[in-house]
Order: C-alpha cells, then sequence, then structure tokens
C-alpha cells in the first residue's frame, strides 16, 4: 500500500514532472555502517537527481520553498534511494528504512566523514529564508536495516538511472574501525564490502576469464601464435614465457603503471601493431628463436590487463594482491585454453590441406587485414586525445608503427634467409 501510494503520488504531479530533466553529470556519497546488528547507511543525492520529483518553489519564482520541500524530498528519497540500496548476507536484508532526512547546499562539506554526516542530517535544517535553486540542494539520508547475521556483506546498487552520468564515492565502515573506500561509475555489479581473500580470489579468476574472452584482440593473437607455432612441442616454450612477460608486467603495472586515458589508448594501438607483426612471422616463418618477440608482446599484453584490472581491483577490498593474482591465473588460463583450441585448428587445417602454407598465410593475412584496420583507427584517435601527445599527428603514428613493423618482418625475413642457406 505504501509503494501504492507513493505511485500515486507521482502519477498526480505528472504534468509538472516532465519539466524535471535527467542532470548530465551526478556525484554520490554513501557511507555504510556495520554494527553489531544494524545497518546504518548515509546517503547523498543531489535534488534535481531524483527523477520526477519536482520540489515546491516561492511563487512564480526558483527558489525552494523549504518549509513544505521535505515531504516531496521524502517521497523521492523513498523511490530513488531507499528502493535502489540493496543489501545481502545469506539472504537480502530488509529493504532500507528512511530515518532522518535532511536538505543541504551542494557545496556542504558535511559528507566529508561519516561523523559530520550524521551529526548534519540529523541537525537544525537549513533556515527557512535560504533562497536555492532545486540543482543547489542535496537530499542527505540516514537509512538502516537489520543484519541477519555475522556473514559477510555485498552490495547491489542501481543507481545509474539517476544521472547521464552516475559516479559513487561509497565509504564502508567495517565493525572492527577500518575504513573501504569504493569509487566507480554507473551501477557494478554486486560486490563484497569485506571480502575474505579466497572470495577476493575466487571472483578475479573468473573474471580474468571473462576478459580475456571479451576482448577479441587477445583472441586474435592467440590464432596469429598458433599460426606462427603450428604445434604444441613448439608453442608451450613460447606461451610458457609470453604467460611469464604477461605476468610480471600486470604486477609491474599494478604499483607503478599510470592509467592516463591517452595511455590506454597508446598501448590499444601497440597492442594491435604487436598482432600485425604475428601475422607478419605466421607468413615470413622464419624459424628463429622468439625470446625477445614473446617478452615484447607478454609486456604490451600484460598492461593490457592491467588495463582490463585497473577498474575492478579496488572491489578486492583489503586484498589486491589476491585480486592480481586471481585475475592473472584466470586470464592465463583462458588464454591457454585457446591456444590449445587455436593450435589445433590450425593442425588440423594444415594437416589435411595440400597447400598448407598457402591456407595459413591466407587466414594470417585475415588476422592482419582486421589488426591493421584497427591499428588505424586507434592511431587515429588517440591523436586526438587531450594529453602530452597532443600536436602529434595520427599519420606520424601511423608511418612510426607501420616502419616498426616492417623493420621488425625484414629481420625475421632475412634471418629466415640466412637459415635457409645454410
Amino acid at each position: 500500500m505504501k509503494r501504492l501510494r507513493l505511485l500515486l503520488v507521482l502519477l498526480a504531479f505528472a504534468p509538472a514532472l516532465n519539466a524535471h530533466e535527467v542532470p548530465d553529470r551526478v556525484s554520490i556519497s554513501i557511507f555504510v555502517k556495520q554494527q553489531a546488528d544494524q545497518l546504518t547507511v548515509l546517503a547523498r543525492v543531489p535534488a534535481n537527481a531524483l527523477i520526477d520529483v519536482l520540489l515546491p518553489t516561492l511563487g512564480d519564482t526558483d527558489w525552494v520553498d523549504l518549509e513544505s520541500a521535505k515531504s516531496d524530498a521524502t517521497i523521492g528519497a523513498e523511490v530513488w534511494i531507499a528502493d535502489q540500496l540493496s543489501f545481502y548476507q545469506s539472504a537480502p536484508l530488509p529493504r532500507p528504512k528512511i530515518q532522518s532526512l535532511r536538505l543541504s547546499r551542494v557545496k556542504d562539506p558535511a559528507f566529508a566523514n561519516y561523523d559530520d554526516a550524521y551529526g548534519r542530517i540529523n541537525g537544525p535544517p537549513l533556515p527557512l529564508e535560504t533562497l536555492a535553486r532545486q540543482e543547489d540542494l542535496t537530499v542527505d539520508v540516514v537509512l538502516t536495516t537489520s543484519l541477519q547475521s555475522a556473514a559477510p556483506l555485498s552490495f547491489e546498487p542501481r543507481l545509474s538511472r539517476l544521472g547521464v552520468v552516475v559516479e559513487t564515492s561509497l565509504t564502508f565502515l567495517t565493525p572492527s574501525g577500518d575504513a573501504r573506500i569504493y569509487r566507480y561509475e554507473g551501477d557494478p555489479e554486486t560486490f563484497a564490502l569485506d571480502p575474505t581473500r579466497i572470495a577476493t580470489a575466487a571472483r578475479f579468476i573468473e573474471d580474468g576469464a571473462v576478459h580475456f574472452f571479451d576482448q577479441s584482440d587477445y583472441l586474435l593473437l592467440a590464432l596469429c601464435i598458433a599460426l606462427v607455432f603450428q604445434n604444441l612441442k613448439s608453442l608451450f616454450p613460447f606461451a610458457a614465457l609470453l604467460a611469464a612477460a604477461q605476468a610480471m608486467a600486470l604486477f609491474v603495472a599494478l604499483g607503478v603503471m599510470s592509467t592516463e586515458f591517452w595511455l590506454r589508448g597508446l598501448c590499444g594501438t601497440a597492442i594491435v601493431g604487436a598482432i600485425v607483426y604475428m601475422g607478419c612471422e605466421a607468413i615470413i616463418a622464419a624459424p628463429s628463436r622468439r625470446i625477445v618477440l614473446a617478452l615484447v608482446v607478454g609486456a604490451l599484453f600484460g598492461y593490457g590487463f592491467w588495463l582490463g584490472l585497473e577498474p575492478t581491483v579496488q572491489f578486492g577490498g583489503a586484498h589486491l594482491a589476491a585480486a592480481a593474482v586471481g585475475f592473472i591465473v584466470g586470464v592465463i588460463a583462458a588464454e591457454a585454453v585457446t591456444l590449445v583450441a587455436c593450435a589445433g585448428a590450425v593442425y588440423a587445417l594444415t594437416r589435411f590441406s595440400s597447400a598448407s602454407q598457402r591456407l595459413v598465410i591466407v587466414i594470417a593475412a585475415f588476422a592482419i587485414h582486421i589488426a591493421w584496420r584497427r591499428f588505424l583507427d586507434r592511431a587515429d584517435a588517440l591523436a586526438l586525445m587531450p594529453s602530452e601527445l597532443r600536436g602529434i599527428e595520427s599519420t606520424i603514428l601511423l608511418y612510426a608503427g607501420a616502419v616498426m613493423i616492417a623493420l621488425f618482418a625484414a629481420h625475421a625475413l632475412l634471418t629466415r634467409a640466412k637459415q635457409s642457406r645454410v
């Protein structure tokens, strides 16, 4: 009945609510405090992010009527805050209930920590003579729900509809007093607020495997490697060295590497350049040892793995090392399965073909074509990024990459020619 009343109130004001636009960027702050038998949640959401809620104004002005606005803000907070926060232990916890609510100014600094935020929400309201528009206010609420056990606590947010881009800062305060800070955009999947080491490793093993299979660049590289090494006996040493280089690069990146947007673009461009070269290796078929190649390609793709891990590594809580280990294990396991499958497919095709080398060349050329098109697109996009690389034309990046690939391919071709004369 309560949900029905809220819906009827919203529908009653539907003509006026059509004028309320969804804001472009919304910043939300949340504190979650776990106590013996109760979970307390403090949330700050911009007032103009409460969809379909227009706060009453003074006369024909844009100034919010603070004397009567609290009841409307409470209705909006019930629907767009309390209903959108779900917590779990061994089972879903009861829906959080609003205990207190306050309208504050957007620039109010009280949400810097839990104690200040709690005191401000339960303190005196804004003076009625305060002049503020709806976009100048936030809705600050205290919500509580009962805990069912001492089992680990998980959180599922559903706040991404409150804006075009929704950024959330969530601080979880454990019973021992530790703080876990999570910052994310949109709605991540349900995550544990204070995960154990084993749970972290298990989650990130799965995340690593999913990340590998979601990226066609990795699959394309595996195909090119299988074309270069057409049997498991020669493939295994290269794959082992490649995996070691990838793991080392990821762990180095975990500690020291930047994840600036332009660096992501540069890495993505270099990765497809490496795929182009591996395709050239498959066509040239130089029998030289490729230790340096495995190290270089492994380092590039290892940093690429880090870029996939970086947005979610925070969900490992206090166990960042376990998250990184789990992720690289998942990635390398998926890579190994893919390499074996690709090698088996290539072996079967070449084994029963009367023109096996021509078939390899055709497949490699197809992979090179795909990777080269991506190289062109990413080089062009990279030149447009505002960064330390500003001013570098895409043609310069294109020619530099093409020259490097050509030089490496020429070296491999010369190596093959020399060895064939011996």
